[in-house]
């Protein structure tokens, strides 16, 4: 893209080029939201000056820069502004993923970032989770004391709220001052959250850089010709309900490439709201042509505005990735959209490899080259290098994997389960490359689950059944699923004078997560098998999993459906 984007390309922070967009484009929309089809936009220099006035609040609180401030908001103008004003300020935005009842994930991701505040709504998962810690008194109309003995340094809690003392309202309408922080491009300007062999998050810190140049390569990589990219640039939208800080690109990408991101205003959800015909609305209602659409909402999509074979204006690019998809899988993405690019990634690389899926040539599992600035390789488990159509385990380099966990406690370094002496990063994924290059993804390599866009590590589940008084042991194992890749069964060992139901251990699992999580950040099992025989062993006398694993299979999987 060109015009005011290439005159950015010396600006090598966020806040630079939000102010000077806001100075030399200040009427330019960068993101517009809807909700139940009242529109709400945001130019550059409202959020400019909105996010720069939060970022004076959080200074006179005393936040200072580099400390880390958990967001659990949704998808919001509140959303938009506090985490823009978080940077402004100097702090580091960390996305405050809250699913455990008990809190235990987003605990840990605040004790190892030593997080000193929180931003939560006054409804919600974040509400849920958190007000019980809530101390009576207040400091002021913004702070509000915590006390979490599993997290010591989350000290305050910011509440957003629509009903009383209105955040956004007040900066809107108030005169006040405005701050931003002087920072340098190797600063961290946002840690993601991604899961982790416990359970909890692994914390994934990314610089005012990386952010940069991840954006730019995302825009260069969906812009295949000149023709295409100038047509991008005159009429199509974008519009994207990725979770703000999911990923480095689907967070700052509009702040980076001043192009307009289109999206949901999820603060609240009340019954009966169908956000998959809002989505389609505020698409039409906006022209968008271009859209990020992974198949769970695909699907919900097509249920929802019930259009199997699709609507008769179809978008122009789909872009999609997150799980191993199959040929037939893929067909339903071009009844919506003409184009459709297929992406590889992960939290901690972001962009691997990607390309322009043909309808009637693509092979299942394909996702295309390595993209430009990385370089990816197969090998088998003596490190050696693959050959075309060997599968192996694939490892990447390059400008956008990070260069290690971030924690606190202790300096962020590459750690060497993930990284090889020669820094490469571990994907920890399996697949191959065909003889034109192309790379195929087949999953993970352990015992973990493709459960749709998350990586489901089923350790930490298979602890808390077996918390269960009625339950010996208890297995997690995944099966095939038509629309998520992989689904999840709990195969569980019970006392023999044991009467559990499956609706009593599916009761048991749901009270493990909290009620008002986002469901698609919901990795719980759809399936179960009860017994109260001991499981098969192998002749090392460990639990046979692929005998389980194959039961579960037969009686749940894709060919047990058809």
């Amino acid at each position: 893209m060109g015009g005011i984007v290439s005159s950015m390309n010396d600006l090598d922070t966020l806040p630079k080029r939000l102010q000077y967009l806001s100075e030399e484009d200040p009427n330019k929309e960068l993101y517009v939201f809807y909700n139940r089809s009242v529109r709400d936009s945001y130019t550059s220099r409202e959020l400019f000056i909105l996010a720069g006035r939060f970022a004076h609040r959080l200074r006179q609180q005393g936040f200072q820069k580099g400390d880390v401030i958990a967001n659990t908001l949704p998808n919001s103008p509140e959303r938009l502004i506090t985490d823009v004003g978080i940077i402004m300020a100097g702090c580091v935005a960390m996305n405050g993923q809250a699913v455990l009842a008990d809190g235990s994930d987003f605990f840990q991701s605040a004790k190892v970032s030593r997080c000193g505040a929180v931003i939560m709504a006054d409804e919600g998962s974040g509400w849920q989770l958190l007000h019980k810690f809530l101390k009576n008194e207040k400091n002021d109309e913004m702070l509000s004391p915590l006390s979490v003995k599993e997290a010591p340094e989350l000290k305050w809690a910011i509440i957003i709220s629509r009903r009383n003392q209105n955040l956004l309202q007040d900066l809107k309408t108030k005169s006040q001052e405005m701050f931003v922080c002087p920072l340098d491009t190797e600063d961290v300007v946002v840690v993601l959250t991604t899961s982790g062999s416990t359970g909890y998050s692994k914390l994934v810190p990314r610089t005012h850089r990386e952010i940069i140049v991840v954006s730019v390569c995302r825009s260069a990589m969906i812009s295949p010709d000149v023709e295409w990219a100038e047509s991008r640039e005159k009429q199509f939208l974008f519009y994207s309900d990725r979770m703000m800080g999911w990923t480095a690109d689907h967070s700052f990408y509009t702040l980076c490439q001043a192009e307009t991101r289109v999206m949901l205003d999820l603060f609240s959800k009340p019954p009966g709201r169908d956000i998959y015909v809002e989505m389609w609305e505020a698409l039409e209602a906006e022209r968008c042509k271009m859209c990020t659409l992974l198949l769970p909402e695909l699907e919900h999509l097509m249920e929802s505005l019930r259009m199997p074979s699709g609507p008769k204006n179809k978008l122009k690019l789909i872009i999609t990735g997150a799980q191993p998809y199959r040929k037939s899988q893929l067909k339903k993405f071009f009844n919506f959209s003409d184009n459709v690019y297929v992406v590889y990634g992960s939290t901690e690389v972001c962009y691997m490899s990607g390309k322009y899926a043909k309808e009637e040539s693509y092979t299942s599992n394909n996702c295309g080259h390595a993209v430009n600035g990385m370089i990816l390789k197969v090998c088998r488990d003596n490190g050696e290098q693959c050959q075309a159509n060997e599968t192996g385990t694939i490892f990447a380099k390059g400008q956008y994997v990070f260069r290690g966990y971030f924690n606190l406690l202790e300096k962020p370094t590459q750690d060497s389960a993930v990284f090889t002496p020669g820094g490469w990063f571990n994907t920890e994924d399996y697949g191959f490359f065909n003889d034109e290059g192309d790379l195929h993804v087949f999953g993970r390599l352990k015992d973990v689950i493709m459960y749709g866009p998350t990586v489901f590590y089923p350790g930490w589940m298979e602890k808390r059944l077996a918390e269960h008084p009625d339950i010996v042991d208890a297995f997690i194992v995944p099966v095939t699923d038509p629309v998520l890749y992989q689904n999840i069964c709990a195969h569980v060992r019970v006392k023999k004078d044991s009467h559990l139901s499956q609706d009593e251990l599916r009761d048991y699992c749901d009270a493990i997560f909290l009620s008002e999580a986002s469901p698609g950040l919901i990795t719980k099992p759809k399936y179960f098998i009860i017994t109260k025989e001991d499981f098969p062993t192998t002749l090392t006398g460990k639990t046979d999993k692929q005998f389980l694993k194959r039961k579960a299979e037969e009686l749940f999987g894709c060919g047990a459906k058809l």
